[in-house]
Formats: structure tokens, C-alpha cells, sequence
């Protein structure tokens, strides 16, 4: 029994053992409130699959969700190109993210299968990069789709609600700006809705086609999407 606390406490001190009662309460400051979050499952494996609206995203799930499973969660991203010091050590070694590469877009989607194989949490954004918010249906990413078809796991959709305007008929890499500005100018402007674990069983044992990984991407891309809402003209 003393033996297996031991484990407890120090499984417990592992994950961002500063960062948990620094970091991720600065960041919880900016978020208004969190919706549902009794749907959050303790242990994985399952994938976390996100909307996409601006580069802090991920910072500010995690802020919500990591504290209660204390657990890294595997964020598939695009890691800035600082060097290697930010690219592996901080963004892979201590954040957990799974790098996005291009030119080959399905490493990460194995190497995500082998942290859900482990039993572990893995973040998408199915949408891929910061876009326009209408007509998900043929913006949406189809590696969700597989890899929730692969994995045989459950999907948390998580919505986002943003009470301040993002003018879409800026350039992305302005966008990308001005939504961070409004948000670090508009602290509790921002309410993270999460919704109850869902799984798609009826397609586990059909072939996988283009077609099947469409349809299965508007499933999950409309429940994130019945959980958000964000001003934009």
C-alpha cells in the first residue's frame, strides 16, 4: 500500500510540477468560464478534438484540462521554428506536442496512435491551421477522422465562445495576431465548452475511403461546432 501512494505522489509531481501552479493559473485568468466540465474523462486513452481559433488554443485547454486528468495532453501542432532548443526540448520533451509536418502529414498521426496505444491523451484540431468560421464541411482536416477510427477511442469535442469580433477579411498571419490581442486586452472574454465523450463504432470495421473520412469528419466536426460560437464579420 505505502509502495503504490509513493507512485500516486510522484506521478502526481511529474506533470509540470511549476508550470501546474504558475503558468497554467496566469493562463486560466484569460478564460470567463469553462462549460462541462464534468464530461472530462480521467484517464485515457482518448483524443481531445479542439476549435480552432487562434495560436493559444491548446495553451488554454490544457490550462482547464490538465490540472483534473494530470496528464500531458499531445498536441498535434505546428511548432514555431525557433531553433532546437524550443523545438524539442520545450515544445516536444516538456510540452508533449507532436509535430505537424507537412510534407508528411501522417508521422504525426502514427506517432499519435502510439501515445493513445499507451493509453495516453491526444489533442487535434481537426480545422489544421487558424481559418474562416464558416462551412466546416470542406475546411475540416480528415486525420481526425482516421485516427479516431484507427485508435478505436473515445472523442472529447471541445467548442469555444468568444465574445470579441475577429475581422475575417484580415490576412491569417494578422488574424493570427488580433485574435491573441483581444483575448491578453479582454481577459473573461473567452468560455471553453466541452462536450460528453462520443465514439464512432459504426464506421471501426467499414474500409476506410476518402468518402468514409469525410463523413466521419462532419460527425465530429459538428458536435465541436454545436458548442461554439465566435463573433466575426
Amino acid at each position: 500500500m505505502l509502495i503504490s501512494e509513493i507512485r500516486l505522489v510522484v506521478r502526481k509531481q511529474m506533470v509540470y510540477p511549476i508550470a501546474r501552479y504558475t503558468l497554467l493559473p496566469f493562463i486560466r485568468f484569460f478564460i470567463k468560464k469553462t462549460v462541462g466540465f464534468e464530461n472530462i474523462p480521467i484517464k485515457g486513452p482518448y483524443i481531445i478534438a479542439c476549435k480552432h481559433m487562434g495560436p493559444l488554443d491548446g495553451a488554454f485547454i490544457g490550462a482547464v484540462i490538465i490540472p483534473k486528468i494530470n496528464q500531458k495532453i499531445h498536441f498535434v501542432s505546428r511548432v514555431a521554428e525557433w531553433g532546437w532548443f524550443w523545438e524539442k526540448v520545450v515544445a516536444e520533451w516538456w510540452a508533449g506536442n507532436i509535430p505537424f509536418y507537412k510534407e508528411n502529414p501522417r508521422i504525426c498521426l502514427e506517432i499519435a496512435l502510439d501515445y493513445l496505444k499507451k493509453g495516453e491523451i491526444v489533442g487535434i484540431f481537426p480545422e489544421g491551421i487558424v481559418q474562416e468560421y464558416d462551412s466546416h464541411k470542406y475546411r475540416a482536416k480528415t486525420g481526425v477522422a482516421r485516427l479516431a477510427i484507427w485508435a478505436r477511442v473515445p472523442i472529447l469535442p471541445i467548442g469555444l465562445v468568444h465574445d470579441v469580433t475577429i475581422r475575417h477579411d484580415l490576412p491569417k498571419l494578422h488574424r493570427k495576431r488580433q485574435v491573441i490581442k483581444n483575448i491578453l486586452l479582454n481577459p473573461h472574454s473567452l468560455e471553453i465548452h466541452i462536450g460528453q465523450p462520443f465514439e464512432v463504432k459504426e464506421y471501426y470495421n467499414k474500409e476506410i475511403t476518402r468518402d468514409l473520412l469525410k463523413e466521419v469528419t462532419n460527425v465530429i466536426m459538428d458536435r465541436i461546432d454545436a458548442l461554439t460560437r465566435i463573433n466575426g464579420m
